[in-house]
């Protein structure tokens, strides 16, 4: 529009009538329902209800649609509205304006990180047994040279390549390991975490860890996030830890643990049920004290998923910006990327640097991986023919 010289004023009233978006309103009456149906009718677009809503007093699901200025006015007309359409009518204004949101302010202790466009996070991991093979135990010892040498090595690599974050983990969480008590984890992670903070003052580190010792001792070390796989679940002092020193947090979805998550994990529907969890999650969030501003989400790709499970959350995770969260997404090496090409653990850059790029394109906003090189430099390519 603007190349053609409509005035401002113009784009931004054509604008949400060339925008179109659909949502399903589920658990309400069928008269609610018939009645946002004439609204919808009345706006020029329509809405879709099961064939006995028309004439039964039943629960029911209705299918809304339309352009962006039909769903606003939709909203504003049930704003009045008795029963439940009040709720739904604060629900749809809510849910429009995390749609429209293209860039996210996130406070991380006293750090703030301005996403407007893919971040990517490097993942240092302190562990012996890591499903990527990149454990820096292992290499330590096999080098012959200190841990945190080598993790600050890496670390300093990966931000030369591009990394504005640095995750940090003490315990693998692949399928089947095995814990590891909260001594070792600190004995792991607070050497590397003391080395890498004292070295890069202004990047932010999160750690990896649902215990609350480990997080406890990882704030005393300068930690900005807490990324806890069970997104705060496991132990509710992590909770408490995050509101006391304003550390971000990343909620992660995971059915069951490390050990069980993947013995035959079944969902009738994966996005529904994470987006159920989501919503339970930033209402523990809230009673807790902890701002919006202040968290990421994580779907946990691999995390209690077979590989259709997975592959559904990536071209379906638009969905999830209802939140008008970052999106973080862990899809580096993961299993998913061997069973559908068939190939082994080191062979799956390739694999993941399209399934990055592809999340990238459905809404997610933060990649954690293992190859900051090479994924810098896809999205830069992205981003410059989309960008042109």
């Amino acid at each position: 529009m603007a190349s053609l010289g409509v005035a401002k004023e113009g784009i931004n009233i054509l604008s949400p009538k060339s925008v179109h978006s659909a949502f399903k309103i589920e658990g309400i009456k069928s008269w609610e329902a018939n009645i946002i149906k004439q609204h919808m009718l009345s706006l020029g677009s329509d809405a879709a209800i099961e064939r006995n809503a028309l004439m039964k007093n039943i629960k029911t699901t209705a299918f809304i649609f339309g352009n962006l200025s039909q769903l606003k006015k939709l909203s504003q007309k049930l704003k009045n509205q008795p029963f439940s359409l009040g709720a739904i009518s604060k629900d749809i204004a809510f849910y429009l304006r995390n749609l429209e949101k293209k860039e996210f302010t996130l406070h991380a202790r006293n750090k703030v990180l301005r996403i407007k466009k893919p971040v990517v996070c490097g993942i240092v991991n302190i562990t012996d047994d890591s499903f990527s093979g990149d454990g820096l135990i292992g290499q330590a010892k096999r080098r012959g040279v200190k841990l945190q040498d080598l993790a600050l090595r890496q670390t300093e690599s990966m931000i030369a390549n591009g990394a504005k974050m640095i995750d940090i983990g003490g315990e693998s969480s692949r399928p089947f390991s095995r814990q590891v008590k909260p001594k070792e984890e600190i004995k792991r992670i607070v050497p590397v975490l003391k080395a890498i903070r004292k070295r890069f003052k202004k990047i932010i580190i999160s750690v990896d860890t649902y215990k609350y010792e480990v997080a406890r001792a990882s704030t005393d070390e300068g930690v900005d996030i807490i990324n806890d796989i069970t997104a705060l679940r496991a132990d509710y002092r992590i909770a408490s830890l995050i509101k006391k020193y304003r550390l971000g947090c990343v909620l992660m979805h995971m059915k069951g643990t490390p050990q069980t998550m993947q013995i035959n994990p079944k969902y009738k529907n994966v996005v529904e049920e994470e987006i159920d969890f989501f919503k339970a999650r930033l209402e523990f969030c809230d009673q807790n004290a902890i701002s919006r501003d202040r968290i990421i989400i994580d779907p946990g790709i691999g995390f209690g998923k077979n590989l259709k499970d997975n592959t559904r959350i990536i071209n379906e995770l638009y969905k999830f910006k209802i939140f008008g969260l970052p999106i973080l997404l862990g899809l580096s090496r993961k299993s998913f990327i061997g069973k559908m090409l068939n190939i082994e653990v080191g062979q799956r850059l390739i694999g993941t640097i399209a399934a990055s790029i592809i999340s990238l394109t459905k809404g997610s906003n933060i990649l954690r991986v293992h190859d900051v090189k090479e994924t810098t430099q896809a999205i830069r390519m992205v981003s410059g023919i989309i960008n042109n």
